[in-house]
């Protein structure tokens, strides 16, 4: 019997696609799946029954998933929050959730801050910066994407009905950061949740301080919509050097977020 929880109407709908398949003593939903943005394919394991918390079991789909699409880049394997990985998997994204406001934002606080709904002045400035997110989050795995192509996505999101971008202004109305939520359902297990797409505040501004002000606008957002906010960090894979979606993680967790569900990359070598 499954611990996991999973909308029962998914699983009806991936066996009604043939998506559902059993390799051994596991029944997962197994299929592949194309990153446009950064041109590569993967074979995508959204759910397993038994979960995949060790090495053995999550290698053992790793192989299978290889032998059904052999020319793939790389398998993502979605697994809980306590899964504990080793090579050749590597963390790609963690989603984090929190359940309450942090105490929302005042009007005017000791920053001289002011976090606004985006209005039509704003609109080129929050292009770029989600424009800027998605580069940045190709250039973790590795891959230098186009400036259009990016462009082309964050046009996607802000599309996207009921999305809703607040906006951070310093002195004289000067914009110096965004958060832009949008509603999201969790297909797997049918939760529907406020997810906090992306936040940014580039330097000069102060980053940290602007950041939590932007985030806390964010969970009382959250709380008005009595809906759990959810946010993804993404990890570098394929690329050398330090992690910072760990530290970030980290982070999180020291200020009330909780892992919800990670999804791990291991290459096609």
């Amino acid at each position: 019997m499954s611990t996991q929880h999973v909308d029962p109407g998914y699983l009806a709908a991936c066996r009604d696609a043939d998506m559902l398949v059993r390799i051994g003593e596991v029944e997962c939903v197994l299929g592949r799946t194309e990153d446009a943005l950064i041109g590569r394919d993967f074979c995508l394991i959204e759910y397993a029954d038994p979960a995949p918390v060790s090495q053995e079991a999550a290698d053992a789909l790793r192989a299978y998933a290889f032998l059904t699409y052999p020319g793939v880049h790389g398998v993502l394997l979605r697994t809980g929050p306590n899964a504990r990985l080793g090579p050749p998997w590597a963390e790609h994204l963690t989603y984090v959730r929190h359940h309450g406001a942090l105490g929302g934002i005042s009007e005017n606080n000791s920053e001289g801050v002011v976090v606004v709904p985006a209005g039509p002045e704003h609109s080129e400035q929050v292009r770029g910066w989600i424009t800027d997110a998605f580069a940045a989050g190709a250039a973790e795995q590795g891959v230098s994407v186009q400036r259009e192509d990016a462009q082309a996505q964050a046009d996607e999101v802000l599309a996207v009905s009921g999305r809703l971008t607040l906006v951070a202004t310093v002195e004289h109305g000067v914009p110096a950061g965004h958060v832009t939520l949008r509603p999201f359902t969790d297909e797997v297990t049918g939760t529907e949740y406020l997810e906090l797409f992306d936040v940014l505040v580039p330097v000069p501004f102060k980053t940290r301080t602007l950041t939590g002000l932007l985030t806390d606008a964010a969970l009382a957002q959250g709380a008005r919509a009595g809906l759990p906010l959810l946010g993804n960090v993404v990890h570098r894979t394929g690329v050398s050097g330090p992690d910072h979606g760990a530290h970030v993680v980290a982070s999180l967790h020291r200020r009330g977020w909780r892992t919800d569900h990670v999804y791990w990359h291991a290459p096609n070598r």
